[in-house]
């Protein structure tokens, strides 16, 4: 609890001095309790902390009394996301970090019903990082517009702590400056979708595949591997070509440690609908072709397990927050509700746990105070 609330602290207040009535770190972690326990809104918020004021005192002085639904969106409004960034990164460092060989996928995810945008224009986007071995958010970074994730990932990866990791990243991210730093300073392996925004390396690496695939006697030119998976009404079948040797692409050196393209053919067969299938392709550092389907599988739990539950379990995109500041800074508290929501042992769903949390303050306790969060 201490070194909870030590982090929080070390956020630089952006208000006039003369006119702070509530310390930031309290408003922050009233924040983070009400949205832990079904908030969401700032009124919510409000009305969490008014009726709670008495647990409340457990944890903090609130010398003052409870803040107003005014101060709330005010702090959030003026709270800078940048500082509030640093304080979450630090405080998932006291969280378990992403282990050797788990996979961190980047992606990004639109807000809607932010239209007023950074300054008066477009739509918020947040590009996460989300580890498949404990199923955590690591980091997030906000940008404007969605072609700018390449701009952001990088200041992302700066971040990360996820050495020996494998990074994932949709097509927006394979950048040459990009693989470089995920080797060099992330010291990670990667696997990034390969399309149409490098045509010419698409255009060679794809007809590569098919003419290796279309020769006789050349399956000592890939590693194969197949899976199966059924359920819902469906079969999917998804076939693995690893083809290691690329000294024949001229551009090579400039990718660092490309040591492999993958290809991927996924089949899907629908009761009572005729099949379709589709081919992707990667670059990856990845040598073994079971490695490299794990992760290009593994990434797509950045949607199902993250964009998806904060979607349905916090009604993400129900938060009609028009300053960009405020739902970016409300986004950050949502993830990390998230992930020590995902931290707690009990085996109820996310929704669940929040509603159990609105309704037995001593799980709500455990939750966000959670020993074995730290280690």
């Amino acid at each position: 609890m201490k070194r909870f609330i030590r982090v929080l602290k070390q956020i630089p207040d952006p208000r006039q001095k003369w006119k702070i009535r509530h310390s930031l770190a309290e408003i922050l972690l009233i924040c983070i309790l009400a949205v832990t326990a079904n908030a969401n809104s700032s009124y919510e918020i409000y009305t969490f902390a008014i009726i709670h004021e008495q647990w409340l005192r457990r944890f903090i002085s609130l010398e003052k009394g409870i803040p107003s639904r005014l101060t709330f969106e005010r702090v959030l409004r003026l709270l800078n996301p940048k500082h509030f960034n640093v304080a979450f990164m630090k405080i998932m460092r006291l969280f378990q970090k992403a282990s050797k060989g788990a996979v961190v996928a980047l992606d990004g995810k639109a807000y809607h019903n932010t239209h007023e945008g950074h300054g008066g224009a477009g739509v918020l986007y947040m590009v996460n990082a989300w580890c498949s071995h404990n199923g955590m958010t690591l980091g997030y970074v906000d940008t404007q517009e969605k072609s700018s994730e390449i701009t952001a990932i990088p200041d992302l990866l700066k971040f990360l702590d996820i050495k020996g990791a494998i990074v994932t990243i949709d097509a927006i991210g394979c950048q040459h400056k990009i693989v470089k730093q995920i080797v060099l300073e992330n010291k990670a392996d990667y696997a990034i979708a390969l399309k149409m925004n490098q045509p010419t390396m698409f255009e060679e690496f794809s007809l590569y595949a098919q003419y290796c695939l279309t020769q006789p006697d050349s399956a000592h030119l890939y590693e194969y591997h197949r899976a199966v998976e059924k359920g819902h009404g469906r079969i999917e079948e998804r076939e693995y070509f690893l083809f290691p040797d690329l000294t024949w692409f001229s551009d090579l050196a400039k990718w660092k440690n490309l040591h492999a393209l993958l290809m991927v053919k996924s089949t899907r067969q629908i009761i009572g609908k005729e099949p379709t299938t589709e081919t992707r392709y990667y670059i990856t550092s990845l040598a073994s072709v079971e490695d490299a389907a794990f992760a290009v599988r593994t990434h797509w739990g950045v949607e199902n397990n993250l964009h998806w539950v904060l979607d349905v379990a916090f009604k993400e995109d129900d938060w009609k927050t028009k300053d960009a500041t405020s739902a970016t800074n409300l986004a950050a508290i949502r993830r990390f509700t998230y992930n020590i929501l995902k931290a707690h042992p009990d085996k109820s769903s996310t929704p669940i746990k929040r509603y159990m949390c609105s309704l037995n303050l001593d799980f709500l306790e455990s939750v966000v105070f959670n020993p074995c969060l730290f280690n």
